[in-house]
């Protein structure tokens, strides 16, 4: 399965790019499809920002259309605010409760647009929280934008002309004081493809569940994402976003990052997924996870057992998405020792990521070498091996939980 966007960029008037617009496509043709707004740009923010390399776009700024109830959720602070620019769509109300988000928004240093915009008293309070004017001058002439322009200089407004289609109305544009452009005669929209995984069914009906409950299991919202590799994978990701360092469990970074924003990005993972393609990468890589959990977790090895959970699950994610491993991996909180048993396998996490590999190929002369090298007795690499072959499906791990806790 694939995710597609069309990205179009803004320039200023030396014609330097300075900015993307992001819009969600299904498909290589370049129209929004018959989807639910929220659910289009939950779909973008995830697959864009949490399952690609956002340095293909080249660290610019990327303006994201945010609808109205995602906007008033706050939806657009759960990405750090140098990655987007808020788009504020021409359909929503200039309402006291948009206002109240946007300023809210504005005081946490995120910039913010007015998309098509057409002059109106009724925005004249939001001005000073934006950072950007668009005006579409297929519906507002250049003559009535520049207008506006002049009569609001006090507010140090920035003002992008869209949808220009010929070198008369860039010009028109430049000297009406517009500051930025976009349009078809200045750089078409680029559909970018990129491969996108799914989640089990089971962990996105059990999250919703949890998340929506009237207290929240946290122990068991952490368990069902630990064995999702999607969700992990983005959750880790996000966590990266806000504190770039290795932690050692989701429970502390739930702690750390604040409950009521995890809900937000766990809802809005939930409002982007889409059922699983059967995969033999996600069930190895699941399999490797709770294999190299058990390993470390023996009394004489010496290692950090999420860690180890870590390495064998995003061993496989190169396969999984289709980007370089090293990519991939850099924009995770993982330890260095972590990445070097993922691209290297060098270390104590190395060894045991390779006879977790030698198990799935059954290469008996790997796993008497990597056994013995980590003073493993057979018949206990043979169990683990055995339990992570169980093990991993998240409905196993449900019910094991919920057996748990009925006898505690």
């Amino acid at each position: 399965m694939y995710s597609f966007i069309a990205r179009q960029p803004i320039v200023d008037g030396d014609n330097h790019i300075v900015a993307y617009e992001l819009l969600f496509r299904e498909g290589f043709n370049n129209v929004f499809p018959q989807m639910d707004p929220n659910r289009a740009t939950s779909r973008l923010l995830i697959e864009h920002f949490f399952l690609t390399n956002v340095q293909g776009y080249d660290g610019k700024l990327c303006l994201v259309n945010f609808p109205y109830q995602s906007l008033v959720n706050q939806v657009p602070t759960l990405f750090p605010p140098h990655l987007l620019m808020i788009e504020i769509l021409e359909s929503c109300p200039p309402n006291d409760e948009l206002f109240e988000a946007v300023k809210s928004m504005h005081q946490k240093g995120y910039k913010i647009a007015l998309d098509d915009f057409i002059p109106s008293s009724s925005w004249e309070r939001f001005l000073p929280y934006i950072t950007t004017v668009k005006f579409d001058i297929k519906q507002i002439s250049i003559t009535e934008a520049e207008k506006f322009i002049k009569q609001h200089k006090q507010y140090n407004l920035y003002y992008l002309a869209e949808k220009i289609e010929n070198k008369v109305e860039l010009e028109a544009s430049k000297q009406a004081g517009f500051d930025y452009f976009q349009g078809y005669i200045i750089y078409e929209p680029e559909i970018i493809k990129k491969k996108r995984i799914g989640s089990s069914p089971f962990t996105v009906e059990q999250l919703n569940i949890a998340i929506n409950s009237t207290s929240i299991d946290f122990e068991l919202v952490e368990r069902l994402i630990r064995h999702d590799v999607t969700m992990s994978y983005k959750l880790m990701r996000f966590i990266n976003s806000h504190q770039p360092q290795p932690f050692s469990s989701f429970t502390k970074a739930f702690a750390t990052l604040g409950y009521e924003r995890i809900k937000m990005f766990i809802s809005l993972s939930i409002a982007a997924a889409h059922e699983l393609s059967p995969s033999r990468y996600y069930q190895s890589s699941m399999e490797r996870a709770h294999f190299c959990e058990q390993v470390a977790a023996t009394e004489h090895i010496n290692t950090s057992i999420d860690q180890a959970y870590f390495v064998g699950m995003f061993s496989e994610l190169d396969k999984l998405l289709e980007q370089p491993l090293s990519q991939l991996i850099h924009t995770l909180p993982l330890t260095p020792e972590a990445i070097n048993a993922l691209l290297e396998q060098k270390g104590i996490l190395g060894d045991i990521l390779a006879l977790a590999i030698a198990y799935e190929k059954n290469d008996q002369s790997c796993i008497k070498w990597f056994s013995k090298k980590l003073k493993l007795a057979p018949e206990d690499a043979n169990l683990y091996r055995e339990n992570a072959l169980n093990w991993s499906t998240p409905e196993y791990h449900y019910l094991r939980l919920e057996g748990k806790k009925k006898s505690d």
